[in-house]
């Protein structure tokens, strides 16, 4: 995998820390987990791919958020495509939007372009499956050691099949794995017909750091601490994240479905998307909480809207962490230049799931 970077004086101390945390973790490792997270837990990591044909991310290609993408996919071993993506034009939006009643801003127009463009190159390449995503997500550093192995044996469970990572493409549409709140009423949640699979996930972040609306949802439902959810998709908002096989991904490009906005206006892309699953029919599971979410960052729909543009923002890095996310692989205190560090980093944060935000945080201080 290809990675551009560039310099940032800020973690020049990130070799020093790896002198330290090797030494500390030598002994860790040694006398306290010598066989890993992933191993000890007795699960297998998905491949690079999260078991599924293709990654592939919306982004256009002067996205300042490559960067951070790719360089968090380096360390959490992942392989994700970027198809080229024009430059849209007055037309391609006009094309796109209803001519009779619209309500979808020129921002919410492109990003709608951008997800209709990933997946006629999932059509086109033939692939059984693929997980779209958005230049902005974040993800857990343990999301191939850990969660997806359990979210994907939770699924297997749901659907009665084994034909798969995921069971049989030809029992679901679509896998809603990141978004910001598949959020519904305790009745709802209690509907003998909302099937559902739930397991602990001590990967997990601790109740006060999630977002207050995941929060208060889970408190609301009576979920435990330490849970995660399979479960029929019922009012999930916003892409970050979401599968499709090549049936699904086909349907989604017609105009009467997704390929266009609908008579009558539709705000945004992943409004149309929990209508497909809700009204027209489609096999829909949501994991809940959600395995990705974008990082706090200035709304590109917004930026668009207003005229403005990423050039000179820092390469597409979060903070120490996102939202519902315990420990972020696109924290900028991983970021680094140095191969020793980076391979570091693959190494015990990537594959045997440390994290290691405090010490770097604590780093960062240091005068």
């Amino acid at each position: 995998m290809l990675i551009k970077e560039k310099p940032h004086t800020r973690y020049r101390r990130l070799p020093l820390l790896v002198a330290f945390c090797t030494t500390f973790l030598f002994f860790y490792l040694r006398f306290a987990s010598p066989s890993g997270p992933a191993s000890a837990r007795g699960l297998t990591p998905a491949n690079s791919t999260l078991g599924f044909g293709a990654l592939v991310a919306v982004s256009k290609p002067e996205s300042a958020r490559r960067e951070g993408l790719l360089f968090a996919a380096n360390i959490t071993g992942l392989d994700i495509t970027i198809p080229y993506q024009p430059e849209w034009t007055d037309g391609d939006v006009l094309g796109l939007i209803s001519p009779e009643g619209s309500t979808m801003d020129r921002g919410s127009a492109l990003a709608w372009l951008g997800h209709l463009n990933a997946l006629r190159w999932f059509v086109k390449s033939g692939l059984q499956t693929a997980l779209i995503m958005e230049d902005d997500v974040d993800w857990d550093i343990r999301l191939r050691t850990v969660q997806i192995p359990k979210v994907a044996a939770g699924l297997r469970q749901l659907t009665r099949s084994n034909a798969g990572y995921y069971g049989d493409p030809n029992n679901w549409d679509i896998l809603w794995w990141g978004h910001c709140g598949d959020i519904h009423s305790p009745e709802k949640f209690n509907d003998p017909n909302l099937t559902r699979y739930s397991f602990v996930d001590d990967t997990l972040p601790p109740r006060d750091r999630m977002h207050p609306d995941m929060r208060n949802f889970l408190e609301r439902v009576g979920v435990e601490k330490d849970v995660r959810m399979v479960h029929k998709t019922v009012f999930p908002l916003c892409s970050f994240a979401y599968a499709v096989t090549q049936d699904s991904a086909r349907k989604l490009l017609d105009p009467r479905i997704a390929g266009k906005e609908k008579e009558g206006g539709c705000v945004a892309y992943d409004v149309r998307l929990c209508e497909v699953c809700r009204d027209l029919g489609f096999a829909c599971w949501s994991s809940n909480p959600e395995l990705f979410h974008h990082m706090e960052a200035p709304s590109e729909i917004a930026n668009v809207n207003l005229g403005l543009h990423e050039q000179g923002k820092l390469g597409g890095f979060a903070g120490q962490h996102s939202p519902n996310i315990a420990c972020g692989a696109r924290s900028r205190n991983f970021y680094t230049k140095d191969p020793a560090a980076l391979a570091y980093l693959q190494e015990v944060v990537g594959r045997q799931g440390h994290c290691l935000h405090d010490q770097l945080e604590e780093d960062m201080t240091m005068p």
